[in-house]
């Protein structure tokens, strides 16, 4: 039941309930990329120094940086502001990040859908992809890769998986409202960045966290887990995406705007190639640490399923005219998409 059309199928049966400024020249010519893992140990990272020299192979006017780690001093969450203000041209973070601003991004973290990083990359160059591209446009930023990352879940307790065992657990997804689908099951939501999940379990106030798999490896999560759920559909599938202000955007010539998206377009494609491997290599870790690991089955991510079409789906097609349009694009994108298509 784990094959594609099985999971959407499932998406069907669960949808049934329910201007920017110039840039000044001598900006234009500098794009500084920052992110908060580790250079070279994530594939965020890899692909973006991908991008960055493909991008001065065909422009080499244009400087192209890449900071790991907030190495310019901007946390995570400061991102956004900072690609406003100036302080940086470009940046690599989850987008519902920017949910607080941009309530409809988080269409890119709704639990569920899509499930697999196969049902993902079909949505590129969809109508959902427009839609999102003209959404967070209209608020200064350009989504230049096409980066979405399978997620698991860790516990420092007992193995989790299935909602009726989430009753009293301290529990990190990420997003308001994927926290909604938490707390209908019983769990404690709790708001922070995944930097800080480590240490948030260290001392024993967090039990459960859900991440990227990339983030579980490259924050060493199997440090504190004991058991984890990797693998089979994911109830988080988020987009990561290489980001440019608008600003900056439009301070490019055609010419160096071509450039960058032939740039994204290889990045894109290294970037799914190491998604193929990641989740083998986060078992092996996760294993070696000795922790306990199993994938999730198919009829509790039904159970999660249509928990979240119950909560989190239906507060998100009622924040806005936009989410719902969105939300709808979603569904019908994946369900007209098949695996395959470019």
């Amino acid at each position: 039941m784990n094959s594609f059309r099985s999971v959407a199928t499932a998406i069907v049966a669960a949808t049934a309930l329910v201007l920017p400024g110039a840039w000044v020249s001598a900006e234009a010519a500098k794009i500084r990329i920052s992110h908060q893992w580790s250079a070279q140990s994530d594939a965020r990272d890899r692909a973006a120094r991908i991008f960055a020299a493909e991008v001065q192979k065909r422009a080499p006017g244009i400087a192209v940086s890449v900071h790991p780690r907030s190495e310019l001093g901007i946390g995570p969450l400061e991102q956004y502001d900072a690609m406003l203000d100036g302080r940086i041209e470009a940046a690599i973070f989850p987008l519902f990040y920017v949910s607080p601003n941009i309530p409809e991004v988080s269409v890119t973290l709704l639990p569920g859908v899509p499930a697999t990083i196969e049902q993902a990359a079909v949505l590129k160059g969809t109508e959902f992809h427009k839609r999102l591209q003209a959404v967070v446009e209209a608020k200064g930023l350009r989504i230049l890769t096409w980066w979405w990352l399978k997620g698991g879940m860790v516990s420092i307790d007992e193995e989790i998986g299935s909602p009726n065992e989430m009753q009293g657990v301290h529990v990190r997804s990420g997003d308001k409202l994927f926290d909604l689908m938490f707390a209908k099951a019983g769990a404690v939501p709790m708001v922070m960045p995944s930097t800080q999940i480590v240490a948030e379990m260290q001392a024993k106030r967090l039990n459960v966290a859900q991440a990227s798999i990339e983030t579980l490896l490259s924050m060493k999560m199997q440090s504190v887990a004991r058991s984890a759920v990797i693998g089979g559909n994911a109830l988080y599938i988020s987009l990561h995406p290489l980001m440019i202000s608008t600003k900056a955007w439009a301070g490019l010539s055609e010419a160096e705007r071509k450039a960058v998206e032939a740039a994204a377009e290889i990045a894109d494609r290294v970037f799914i190639k190491s998604q193929a491997k990641i989740e083998a290599h986060a078992l092996a870790a996760f294993d070696m640490a000795g922790v306990k690991t199993r994938a999730m089955k198919y009829d509790e991510y039904e159970r999660w399923l249509r928990l979240a079409q119950q909560t989190s789906w239906i507060a998100y097609s009622k924040q806005s005219v936009a989410s719902a349009g969105l939300l709808q694009a979603l569904l019908t994108s994946l369900i007209e998409s098949k695996p395959g298509k470019p």
